[in-house]
C-alpha cells in the first residue's frame, strides 16, 4: 500500500482530489470505502485487499508492512502464516482488541473503523515510520498519509505556518508533530488515536515511548546478539514467495545484508564505474549475486524536480529521491527492494553527537569522543541550523526552535509535541524519533516508489540499539564486526568511501580512514568523466545546478509562487541563485527552495 486518506463527520465525502498525492504513478489501485460519517480511500499495489475484515463489522486498512507480533507468550512471524499485512493485523486485532498495537512489530500505520462505536482508530508504529497527518476542522477531521492531500480538501484552510516553514527551510524537516502548515499536525509515534465520528473529538494514548536503557555487557555480547537477530529476521522471510533484491552501496551496511541473506540480484546507482561502483561489483561477485547498474540519465535531477515535490511530506528534499526514474524497472524485476538504511544511524555511531576537530585548510576530523551537551541550549547549538539568505527578515533559528521545547520538572522534555524522558533521549534519538524528523527523503521516497524493506527498522534492532553503551556507539562498530563474523571475504574489501576494510579494528580503522581520505583529497584521486559526477553514489548537486542550467528556467516558471509565498524575498532568492552559479556554494539552500516552489501544497495553502 502506498497511502491512505479519509474524512470524518459531516465533511466525509468523495476523496478523489485527496488521492492523487498518494500515488507515485499510474500503477496503483485506488479503492474508496464510504460509510456513515466516514470516507476512506486507499492507493495500493498488487493484490492486497483493503480493507481487511475482522469477522464482525470492523474494517482495517494497513499502510506499510507488518513483520510479526510479540507478547508474553512469545513472538510470531507474519510470514509463517501466509497472511498479508492487513489480514494479519486484523486477526491480531480481533484477538487482542486495540491492545494488539503494543505487540505489533511493523513499519506501518493502521486505520480501524469501528462502526458499532461510531469511531475511527489510527495506530502508528513505534517510530512513526509511516506518518499520518490530520486537520481538525468544523464538521470533522481530514487525515492522510500525504500532507499534500490535506489542502485539497475544501474544509481545510492550510495556511503556511511561519515557524514550521522556517524550520523546514533550515533543516529540511519540521520537528515532532509540527508541519509547515497551520492547523495541520502529525499523529504521535507509538500511539493509538481514537476519533469520534459524530463529534470529531480525538483521544490519543501512547502505548510505547523510546527510552535509552544501556546494558553493562561486553562488546562481543552485542555483536553476538546482533548476528543472531539478523539471521533470525532474514530466516523469518525465507518462506515469503516475493522476489527480493538489494540496493548495494560501497559501504558495509548493505554489504552485511549481502553476506547474511541469499540475495540473487543487487542494484547499484551509478553514473560511471567509479570506485564506489567497482567496490559494489566486487562485493556482489564475491557473494554470487548479479549486479545491475542503475545508470542515471543526464537529466536525472530535472526529472526528479518535475515529479518528486508533489509527493513529498517535507522530510527531506526532492534531490534525495535517488531511485526516481528507476522505480518502474525495479517493480518489474523485484517485489521487495532491501536496503541497509539506518544501520549506520543506529549501530555505527550515528546516534551520538561527536566533537569535531577543525584543522584549517587541511579539513576537519570527527573524533570518537561524545560532544558534551548538558543543556537544551547546547543541543540547539549542536543542530547547527541556519535560515537561507532568501528568507525575508529572518529570525534566529534557535529562537524558533526554543519556542517548540518544553522542559518539565520531572526532567522530561517535549520537543515539537513529542516527549523524551530526558535530555539524553532528546540528544540521542530526536533525529529518528519520530522518523519524520529525518532530513533525508531517501527512505520515504523508497516506501512510495517500490516495495521496500529496511531490516534495521525492526523493533528488535531498535531495542538492541537503545541498549548499547555509548562507548560502543563511538569507538566500536557492530556492523563491521558482524560482517567480519559472517563473511571474512566481504569484510576484507575496502570501504569505497574510506578505503579501509571493515575487518580493520578500532583504532586502526579510525587512523587509516582519515589517512586514506587525506591522501585521496590532496594527493591521488580519480578523474571524473563529467564535472557533476562523484566518487560516491550520488552526483554533486551543486555542480549539477551549475552545469545543467535548469535553475534559471525553473525560477522564471515559478516566479508567481516565489512572489506569493510568505516569508520569502524574491530578489534575494535570485541573488542566491546567481551567487551559486558564480561559484559560491548554495546547493542545500537552492534544492530546498526548488522543493518548496514545486510543491502543490504550498500553492494550495496560498490560495
Amino acid at each position: 500500500m502506498v497511502g491512505v486518506c479519509g474524512a470524518t463527520g459531516s465533511i466525509a465525502a468523495r476523496l478523489d482530489a485527496l488521492v492523487e498525492p498518494l500515488r507515485w504513478g499510474e500503477h496503483e489501485h485506488v479503492e474508496t470505502t464510504n460509510a456513515e460519517r466516514l470516507a476512506i480511500a486507499s492507493a495500493s499495489r498488487g493484490s492486497d485487499e483493503q480493507p481487511a475484515r475482522t469477522g464482525d463489522s470492523d474494517a482495517l486498512w494497513c499502510f506499510g508492512e507488518v513483520y510479526g507480533f510479540g507478547d508474553a507468550a512469545g513472538y510470531e512471524s507474519r510470514y509463517e502464516t501466509g497472511l498479508t499485512s492487513g489480514a494479519y493485523a486484523a486477526e491480531r486485532y480481533a484477538e487482542h482488541g486495540l491492545g494488539f498495537a503494543a505487540g505489533m512489530n511493523a513499519t506501518a500505520s493502521q486505520f480501524v473503523h469501528r462502526p458499532d462505536r461510531d469511531e475511527l482508530v489510527v495506530i502508528t508504529d513505534r517510530l512513526g515510520t509511516h506518518p499520518v497527518y490530520y486537520a481538525a476542522v468544523d464538521g470533522g477531521v481530514v487525515l492522510s498519509t500525504s500532507i499534500q492531500s490535506l489542502p485539497r480538501h475544501p474544509a481545510v484552510d492550510a495556511e503556511v505556518d511561519r515557524e514550521g516553514f522556517y524550520e523546514y527551510l533550515a533543516f529540511n524537516r519540521v520537528s515532532g508533530l509540527e508541519t509547515p502548515f497551520e492547523d495541520v499536525s502529525t499523529l504521535p509515534p507509538g500511539s493509538i488515536t481514537t476519533i469520534d465520528l459524530a463529534t470529531g473529538e480525538r483521544e490519543t494514548e501512547q502505548y510505547w515511548r523510546l527510552r535509552y536503557e544501556p546494558l553493562d555487557r561486553s562488546f562481543s555480547y552485542f555483536v553476538d546478539r546482533f548476528v543472531e537477530l539478523l539471521q533470525r529476521v532474514l530466516e523469518e522471510r525465507s518462506s515469503d514467495p516475493r522476489r527480493y533484491g538489494l540496493l548495494l552501496s560501497g559501504g558495509s551496511d548493505s554489504r552485511l545484508l549481502l553476506a547474511a541473506a541469499d540475495v540473487p540480484v543487487a542494484y547499484h546507482l551509478a553514473d560511471w564505474m567509479s570506485r564506489e561502483a567497482r567496490t559494489a561489483e566486487r562485493a556482489a561477485m564475491s557473494s554470487g549475486a548479479k549486479l545491475r547498474l542503475l545508470r542515471r540519465p543526464d537529466d536525472h535531477h530535472e526529472r526528479m524536480l518535475e515529479h518528486v515535490p508533489s509527493r513529498m511530506n517535507f522530510n527531506g528534499r526532492f534531490d534525495q529521491a535517488h531511485v526516481n526514474g528507476f522505480d518502474g524497472r525495479l517493480r518489474e524485476e523485484v517485489d521487495v527492494l532491501m536496503t541497509g538504511l539506518y544501520g549506520d544511524s543506529f549501530f555505527k555511531g550515528g546516534l551520538v553527537p561527536k566533537r569535531v576537530l577543525d584543522l584549517g585548510g587541511v579539513g576537519s576530523i570527527t573524533t570518537p569522543v561524545a560532544r558534551d551537551l548538558g543543556s537544551v541550549e547546547d543541543y540547539l547549538d549542536a543542530l547547527d541550523g541556519s535560515l537561507p539568505p532568501y528568507v525575508e527578515r529572518p529570525p534566529s533559528i534557535d529562537s524558533v526552535l526554543r519556542e517548540r521545547i518544553e522542559e518539565r520538572d520531572d526532567g522530561s522534555i517535549v520537543f515539537g509535541g513529542v516527549e523524551y524522558p530526558s535530555l539524553r533521549e532528546l540528544v540521542l534519538f530526536s533525529d529518528y524519533y519520530p522518523l519524520s524528523n529525518d532530513r533525508d527523503y531517501h527512505y520515504f521516497g523508497l516506501t512510495q516508489m517500490v516495495g521496500h524493506w529496511a531490516p534495521f527498522l525492526d523493533n528488535r534492532f531498535i531495542d538492541l540499539a537503545r541498549s548499547m553503551p555509548i562507548r560502543y556507539h563511538l569507538q566500536r562498530d557492530v556492523i563491521d564486526a558482524a560482517l567480519s563474523a559472517l563473511s571474512p571475504e566481504l569484510a576484507s574489501l575496502p570501504n569505497a568511501g574510506t578505503g579501509v576494510p571493515p575487518e580493520t579494528r578500532f583504532p586502526l580503522n579510525y587512523v587509516h580512514k582519515y589517512g586514506s581520505l587525506f591522501w585521496r583529497k590532496h594527493v591521488d584521486d580519480e578523474e571524473l568523466p563529467r564535472p557533476y559526477y562523484s566518487r560516491g553514489p550520488w552526483r554533486d548537486r551543486g555542480v549539477v545546478i551549475r552545469e545543467r542550467g535548469f535553475g534559471e528556467a525553473f525560477l522564471e516558471e515559478r516566479d508567481d509562487a516565489l512572489r506569493a509565498l510568505p516569508y520569502l524575498d524574491r530578489e534575494r532568492a535570485w541573488e542566491c541563485y546567481r551567487a551559486h552559479m558564480a561559484g559560491e556554494d548554495y546547493t542545500a539552500e537552492l534544492c530546498t527552495l526548488f522543493t518548496v516552489l514545486a510543491a502543490p501544497a504550498f500553492a494550495a495553502a496560498d490560495r
